[in-house]
């Protein structure tokens, strides 16, 4: 998911729209989305008004149809939206083991919870506790099937959970 279609904006079918803040959708004139609604949405014009995204869609020519369109999910293929080269899917991670700098199990990656100024990777322990692991390079490195916690003090003693 790329978006949301939010309210409508004026009367000639424009809407509002909230990209995904981890992705950089463009939304460029031409490009298109699946929608949650089924079938798919062709941006027809985009451009930013106070800081947000407003787009109008292909067909979309008033003021009620793009306000019909209200909570739609936009969709892209994975496969054709870019990622930094530190950057992974959510369930990529899921399910992955942690090890620390000797190689010594900390645990399994249950989920990832969005943080203010980063995410964190949700760790459950094999002693049945979980640790939350800042993902910034620094700290956490991706393997092809495990990741490895560079720790500093006091990063994997017990957490309330």
């Amino acid at each position: 998911m790329v978006g949301v279609v939010a309210k409508a904006l004026g009367l000639a079918g424009e809407t509002f729209v909230r990209p995904d803040p981890d992705l950089d959708e463009p939304f460029p004139p031409g490009a298109a989305y699946a929608s949650s609604r089924g079938g798919e949405l062709v941006i027809a014009s985009s451009r930013l008004h106070s800081g947000r995204q407003v787009v109008r869609f292909d067909g979309v020519d008033s003021r009620e149809a793009a306000e019909a369109l209200r909570g739609a999910e936009l969709r892209r293929p994975r496969a054709d939206i870019p990622l930094d080269d530190d950057a992974f899917w959510t369930d990529e991670l899921i399910g992955r083991e942690v090890l620390d700098d000797s190689g010594a199990v900390v645990g399994v990656v249950e989920a990832v919870a969005d943080g203010a100024a980063h995410d964190y990777l949700v760790v459950a322990r094999p002693d049945g506790g979980e640790v939350l692991l800042p993902a910034v390079a620094e700290l956490v490195e991706v393997g092809a099937d495990h990741v490895v916690v560079h720790a500093i003090p006091g990063l994997l003693d017990d957490q309330p959970g």
